[in-house]
């Protein structure tokens, strides 16, 4: 009889091993999948990102949730090769807008409405108002003057000259100025809005306008 209570002990034991290895299995994948869950939300937040800017007066909120999916998802499918920089409320009339980088690098700002259809694309990036309705990105017209992007030396010494009166700044395009002066930079300042800082010939900064 010893044999038989000896067999019915190791069953025992071997059950209850098998039932805490489920256990412990169990515990071990809700573990994961909480830490990836944690780890999908830490990735969605960026808290560098400014919650707001301001524009004609009137503050701007950038998106979140659904209408980020909505927009992204418009803007994807009418230029599939930009790249989305930021995506908020319109203070121009429209509801929506979506600041890109186009497949050539210059900058644009798409429009929506509230059903989240694109209703005109102004090209030039924040500020220059390059027209409703306009196919894309490209060089930025003013006064009948074609503005050019900005490189090498010239890209070089209006950055170093706007960067030094604009600490916290982020350049957002550089170009030839078609307003009266020689060069000008948009950028994005320390507080999340948006200036234009032009610069003479000698990369001397002659104003800046906080309007964007």
């Amino acid at each position: 009889m010893k044999p038989t209570r000896k067999l019915g002990l190791g069953g025992f034991l071997l059950a209850s091993a098998v039932a805490g290895g489920i256990g412990f299995a169990s515990l071990h994948t809700a573990n994961a999948a909480s830490s990836s869950a944690v780890a999908a939300v830490a990735a969605t937040d960026d808290s560098s990102t400014p919650s707001t800017t301001t524009a004609n007066g009137i503050t701007e909120t950038v998106l979140a949730g659904d209408e980020a999916t909505s927009v992204q998802a418009a803007v994807a499918a009418a230029y599939p090769d930009a790249t989305i920089v930021r995506m908020e409320t319109d203070a121009d009339g429209d509801t929506y807008e979506a600041h890109v980088t186009m497949a050539d690098g210059s900058q644009a700002t798409v429009k929506l409405d509230a059903s989240f259809t694109v209703t005109g694309t102004e090209t030039g990036g924040p500020g220059h108002g390059g027209g409703r309705g306009g196919g894309g990105g490209g060089p930025h017209s003013a006064n009948g003057i074609t503005e050019t992007v900005l490189t090498g030396d010239e890209a070089t010494k209006v950055e170093a000259a706007v960067t030094a009166a604009n600490a916290g700044a982020t350049i957002d395009r550089m170009e030839t100025d078609a307003d009266g002066d020689t060069y000008e930079a948009h950028i994005t300042l320390a507080d999340g809005s948006h200036a234009t800082v032009k610069l003479d010939a000698s990369f001397n900064i002659t104003s800046t306008d906080t309007n964007g």
